[in-house]
């Protein structure tokens, strides 16, 4: 018998959801998804955009860490 838990679910958010974390439109949010910028689980079709479209929360956290700004150091 195994001593270890299983992992637990990774949280998946809808693309409206993402959109308002980053503070960006929607349709900005699916152009991340559609580039592969932003990793996706799609669960359906839409006519229009992909409804269905569930980005993990871990994805979110990456895109947001790989977008940070470094500051310069001030030259003495």
């Amino acid at each position: 018998m195994s001593d270890t838990a299983p992992a637990p679910a990774e949280k998946l958010l809808p693309a409206a959801d993402v959109a308002e974390a980053l503070n960006l439109s929607l349709t900005a949010v699916y152009r991340l998804v559609r580039s592969g910028d932003l990793p996706s689980h799609r669960f359906g079709k839409g006519k229009v955009r992909p409804r269905g479209v569930r980005i993990p929360e871990t994805a979110v956290e990456a895109y947001l860490n790989g977008s940070l700004i470094e500051p310069k150091e001030a030259a003495a």
